[in-house]
């Protein structure tokens, strides 16, 4: 991603958000899929909803700050969820075409934080470089 100038920080910002909207799904598709399979309640199973649905929380709520081209810090804490996730797969050897797909999300994540990075610095808009030549 281009970051010098801001439509491309605008860019990877909002492909940043897009990339946590994708990860926030496919957390509550497992909430719902791990319901589904584990019906009876229990306390193993009652926390691993409860940190999913807290996980899925902070994936939209970076979704929602980086497209708004702000919300370096939220999307810097879900990058590092995904990479914390990502390792416990690597550590448990569970299922490497969800490893792919976390690593994707994690790119887009990250580049969606230096995309807000870039805006905060105050990256100066195209009309407003162009308006001494006017």
């Amino acid at each position: 991603m281009d970051l010098t100038t801001h439509d491309g920080a605008t860019g990877a910002a909002e492909m940043g958000g897009f990339a946590n909207f994708i990860a926030a799904g496919l957390s509550v598709l497992g909430i719902v899929v791990f319901g589904l399979l584990h019906l009876a309640p229990g306390i193993s199973a009652a926390s691993a909803l409860v940190s999913a649905t807290i996980e899925a929380a902070i994936f939209a709520v970076a979704g929602i700050r980086l497209r708004a081209g702000k919300g370096a810090i939220w999307g810097t804490v879900a990058a590092l969820l995904m990479l914390v996730e990502m390792i416990g797969k690597l550590v448990t050897f569970n299922g490497v075409f969800s490893l792919v797909i976390d690593g994707i999300l994690l790119v887009g994540m990250i580049n969606g934080v230096r995309g807000a990075l870039a805006l905060r610095r105050g990256i100066a808009d195209p009309d407003q470089l162009a308006e001494p030549f006017r």
